[in-house]
């Protein structure tokens, strides 16, 4: 037996790109002469879409369906990028399985419309599809679910369907390098379906005996692999991509329904709130006050670069603050000493990073930008630092208002291993929202 699976990861909402993926299989998938399923990896969702995020990611399981999508499993993007309610929401209407190993409520159970692992029959083969999300704990914690070990939990998985199973196939939104642990920890397995670091392999990647794909981001590339089953083992296996490009070309519509969709109003007077990333603008000044207030925090941080797109007009609307601000980003308290925020300060004022592009860690703006303390401050002459006024003391315990992105070490290492309180599941824009209420 042949089998052809087509595969996809890490959409990240760019849904005219995944329509010419669509196109492409519905023409050439019942040109087949054998067996064929399409399977997808997790982050097709991305609320930086207006109309995933006016859709709550409805939209996304829609394009799903009308691909004849078959499995499909969750990335970080579903799993904390939506609301807990969402995310349980979100497959209701699918046409597809969904399935993860390694996502539970806090009463041990699976979101709803997931199964832990699922077995497709194809001609007397019985293929087991185990499926597991990078475990982000405090971002999964803050949204009350519960996220294990995807090791262990494949590992458990595989365990439980002991003999019920011929092929083994693993659809991982793990990242590359957890692949290859894998591949080391359970050669067992077929194919290892890869995502997460968006990293693509033209040819796959062939590792203990494992065979990995993957298809990089946003729709740049279809993944397929072809599989020859002999009495129900895998006796030869490859992979290969099909670069968009390639693909049929198509008419799509997307910004327009997503701005119709966010049309409502939020503001209904004129408004001037500009974009700058070299210097302190009022919009900057607003966004690093909403955040202050929201955190109910001593003092806080934040870049110019997530404004990512200014706002002029007669009138505010969901749309615009989404422009504005497109970014899965939310508000963090974090507990700090004096003297370590007297570092974070001096590390502010060289503002390194404000005319780099930036990307990635949920940024979804271009250049980086200075950063705007409000709160806080330092005269240099002097080697002074205040927090509301009052001169820093280095054992006294501040609390932070910054974002998340600035918790995963780059910016500010100091702030890995520092207490930190995730607020979730409020988006930056959000926040925002409120402040303009004001204006």
């Amino acid at each position: 037996m042949e089998l052809t699976i087509y595969h996809t990861n890490d959409i990240h909402s760019h849904l005219h790109d995944y329509e010419r993926i669509a196109a492409y299989m519905a023409q050439h998938r019942p040109e087949l002469n054998h067996p064929s399923l399409y399977i997808d990896i997790g982050d097709h969702v991305d609320l930086s879409a207006p109309v995933t995020e006016a859709t709550h990611g409805q939209k996304n399981v829609q394009l799903l369906n009308a691909a004849h999508c078959d499995i499909a499993t969750i990335g970080n993007n579903e799993g904390m990028t939506i609301s807990h309610d969402d995310l349980n929401a979100l497959y209701e209407d699918a046409d597809f399985t969904v399935t993860c190993s390694n996502v539970f409520d806090e009463e041990g159970n699976l979101p709803h419309h997931m199964t832990s692992s699922f077995i497709e029959t194809i001609e007397d083969t019985h293929i087991l599809f185990v499926a597991a999300t990078a475990p982000f704990t405090p971002f999964y914690r803050a949204l009350d679910w519960v996220v294990t070990d995807p090791m262990a939990a494949i590992k458990d998985e595989i365990e439980k369907q002991k003999g019920q199973y011929d092929v083994l196939i693993v659809m991982s939104h793990c990242g590359i390098f957890f692949d290859r642990k894998l591949c080391e920890e359970l050669p067992e397995i077929d194919v290892i379906f890869g995502s997460h670091t968006h990293h693509y392999f033209e040819h796959g990647e062939v590792k203990n005996g494992v065979l990995m794909a993957a298809a990089g981001k946003y729709g740049h590339y279809l993944g397929e692999v072809d599989l020859k089953i002999e009495n129900k083992k895998v006796v030869h296996k490859e992979a290969k991509l099909l670069p968009v490009d390639t693909l049929p070309e198509v008419d799509t519509h997307f910004a327009e329904e997503g701005k119709c969709l966010m049309s409502d109003p939020i503001i209904d007077h004129p408004v001037d709130l500009p974009r700058r990333t070299d210097v302190i603008t009022k919009t900057s000044y607003l966004l690093a006050q909403s955040v202050y207030e929201f955190t109910h925090a001593d003092c806080t941080i934040i870049n110019a670069g997530l404004i990512v797109k200014g706002i002029n007009g007669p009138k505010v609307t969901e749309f615009d603050v989404h422009q504005m601000l497109p970014h899965p980003i939310n508000a963090v308290r974090i507990k700090i000493s004096g003297k370590d925020l007297k570092s974070v300060i001096l590390t502010a004022e060289e503002q390194n990073y404000m005319h780099e592009h930036a990307q990635g860690l949920g940024f979804r703006g271009d250049i980086f930008g200075g950063y705007i303390l409000y709160k806080m401050g330092y005269i240099e002459s002097e080697a002074r630092f205040f927090v509301q006024g009052k001169e820093i003391e280095d054992d006294h315990i501040y609390t932070l208002g910054t974002i998340d992105m600035y918790t995963f070490g780059r910016y500010f290492p100091i702030f890995k291993d520092l207490p930190t309180e995730y607020l979730m599941p409020e988006f930056l824009r959000d926040i925002f929202k409120k402040k303009l209420l004001e204006l």
